[in-house]
């Protein structure tokens, strides 16, 4: 079982769960275009909140977090498990897995202004350098459908800058509530998000948009339902297991800047399942994400 105490370096752990995130996008991605974001981001909360549920019973890791560690996960899980990964899938279904990955490099700079404030967290303005070049892989990014499609894909980007936004207040919120619960675990620290994105799920099917869970999964092949299981179990359980482990241990900008590797990895599960290379914009994109991931590691 990972704990916060364990001796290996967290970076060691934020890029395992990188990589595992990185191959479940790809499933999400698929399955987001053929169903919904919405029918996607459900299904994988449920799944990881019943693995969560059944670790903690095997493991017997309840700590009993204070009520307000228990209202900042909830509320983490809300903002950054539910919303912002449905604005995540809707970028990726627009722009692909790689791409939208990309986006994600904008996080250490905003990670590391919000560490700064926050937790004392040291910050250097060679962050906006890093900014610049995260900045001009975007354009990049758009200028390729430009070229191909006629539009700049304005839709896709402001998506995943939603994303972005959404998914570092629930990373300020979960390191918020590992401060002030000392020892509780990554396990139980995810159980309790994943109830609170699978709450904000059953509001929005009363509210807004009616799903159904058990009828779209009966549509699927045995072959879809086992990638769909598996994606959950990488992308949703085991990715955030092992990159709340980072966190509760390392440095935010440190630990954001490990996670944007994550578009490398997308790029070659990618590639690997389409059975083709990257074009060169995505080559001379990916140039200027890693001048960009390189200034946000170095600095942190």
């Amino acid at each position: 079982m990972l704990n916060s105490n364990s001796p290996i370096n967290p970076i060691f752990y934020a890029l395992t769960g990188t990589l595992c995130f990185s191959y479940a996008s790809t499933i999400f991605t698929e399955f987001a275009r053929k169903v919904s974001p919405f029918w996607v981001n459900t299904f994988k909360a449920l799944v990881a909140l019943l693995a969560f549920i059944l670790t903690i019973a095997f493991n017997r890791v309840w700590q009993n977090p204070t009520p307000i560690t228990t209202a900042a996960l909830l509320l983490s899980g809300c903002l950054g498990l539910m919303i912002g990964d449905i604005f995540m899938l809707k970028a990726m279904a627009r722009l692909g897995t790689s791409r939208m990955l990309m986006i994600f490099g904008l996080q250490p700079f905003f990670l590391g202004i919000g560490g700064y404030f926050l937790f004392h967290q040291s910050f250097s303005l060679l962050n906006f350098l890093g900014l610049i070049m995260m900045s001009i892989c975007l354009f990049t990014i758009s200028l390729e459908h430009f070229k191909k499609n006629g539009s700049w894909q304005i839709d896709g980007l402001i998506a995943g800058l939603i994303a972005i936004l959404l998914d570092g207040v629930g990373i300020f919120l979960t390191r918020f509530g590992f401060e002030d619960s000392k020892g509780i675990s990554a396990i139980e620290v995810n159980a309790i998000r994943c109830l609170g994105a699978l709450l904000g799920f059953i509001m929005i099917y009363f509210f807004k948009e009616k799903i159904s869970i058990k009828k779209t999964w009966k549509q699927f092949s045995r072959t879809e339902k086992s990638r769909l299981v598996v994606g959950s179990l990488m992308g949703t359980y085991l990715s955030l297991i092992l990159y709340l482990t980072a966190l509760s241990k390392g440095k935010l900008s440190i630990m954001a800047a490990v996670t944007v590797t994550g578009p490398m990895f997308a790029s070659g599960f990618e590639s690997f399942r389409n059975k083709r290379l990257p074009n060169a914009y995505t080559f001379i994109a990916f140039v200027f994400f890693s001048a960009g991931f390189f200034i946000f590691y170095k600095i942190s």
